[in-house]
C-alpha cells in the first residue's frame, strides 16, 4: 500500500509585513529605551557650552551662530547611526524608520528623533504644495530652560545646534536641507505662548554612490 505525503508548497518567500507603527508611538518607544540623563544638567551644561563658544568667539555673534550649527552638524552625523539602529533593527518593528521621501523624513524628525533624543512632542505644519518646505512646531525645548538672552545678544541662535543636528542626520540619508529657526521665543519673549519652531527645506536628494561601475 502506496502511503502518499502531501506536501505544501509556500507561493510567497517574502517575510511577513511588519504592523504599521505611528511615528509618535515608535518615538515614544525609543524614548523608554534611551539612557537618560537629567534634565536641568542637560540645559545647564549647554548653556556653559554656548557660554564658551561666544568668549572663544569674542562676542562675534555671527561667527558664535556659525559654529553652533557647525557642532551641531557633527553630532546629527553621529546621532543618525543611533536613531536608525533603534528604529530599522528592532524586533518590534523592523524597519518602521525607514524614510523613502523628504516627507517622511521630516515626519520622522518631528515624531520620533525629537522625541528619542529630547522627549519633546513636535509636528510638521505649513508644508509647500511640492512638500519640499515645512515648519516643525515643537510643544517645547530643554536646551532653552532657564534662558533669558541679554540684549547684546539679541541675535544669537541659542540653539542653532539644533538646527545643524536635524542638517547632518537628514544629510547622512542623503537629504540635504536647509534649517533655521522659524520662531524662537529666547528672541521674542514678549509674545505669548511663542513656540519654538525650525524650518526646513530640501535642496536635494543625494544620488547613491556606488563602489563599482555595473
Amino acid at each position: 500500500t502506496r502511503t502518499r505525503t502531501r506536501t505544501r508548497t509556500r507561493t510567497n518567500d517574502m517575510p511577513p509585513r511588519a504592523p504599521y507603527t505611528k511615528p509618535e508611538v515608535l518615538g515614544a518607544a525609543c524614548w523608554q529605551t534611551m539612557d537618560k540623563v537629567n534634565a536641568e544638567l542637560f540645559a545647564l551644561t549647554h548653556g556653559a557650552l554656548v557660554r564658551q563658544i561666544l568668549k572663544d568667539c569674542e562676542d562675534d555673534i555671527d561667527a558664535a551662530n556659525a559654529k553652533l550649527d557647525a557642532m551641531g552638524y557633527s553630532m546629527g552625523t553621529r546621532m543618525i547611526e543611533e536613531y536608525l539602529s533603534r528604529t530599522l533593527t528592532s524586533s518590534a518593528t523592523p524597519g518602521a524608520g525607514k524614510c523613502g521621501t523628504f516627507e517622511e523624513a521630516a515626519e520622522a524628525v518631528a515624531k520620533i528623533g525629537l522625541r528619542m533624543f529630547l522627549n519633546v512632542g513636535a509636528r510638521c505644519v505649513d508644508w509647500d504644495e511640492e512638500r519640499t518646505k515645512c515648519t516643525i512646531e515643537m510643544d517645547g525645548n530643554p536646551l532653552a530652560m532657564f534662558v533669558e538672552l541679554p540684549e547684546k545678544y539679541g541675535n544669537l541662535g541659542y540653539c542653532n545646534a539644533l538646527c545643524g543636528a536635524i542638517r547632518g542626520a537628514l544629510e547622512m540619508v542623503r537629504f540635504r536641507v536647509t534649517c533655521t529657526m522659524a520662531s524662537d521665543p529666547l528672541k521674542t519673549p514678549h509674545v505669548p505662548d511663542a513656540l519654538f519652531a525650525i524650518r526646513m527645506e530640501l535642496v536635494e536628494i543625494v544620488p547613491e554612490e556606488y563602489p563599482f561601475d555595473e
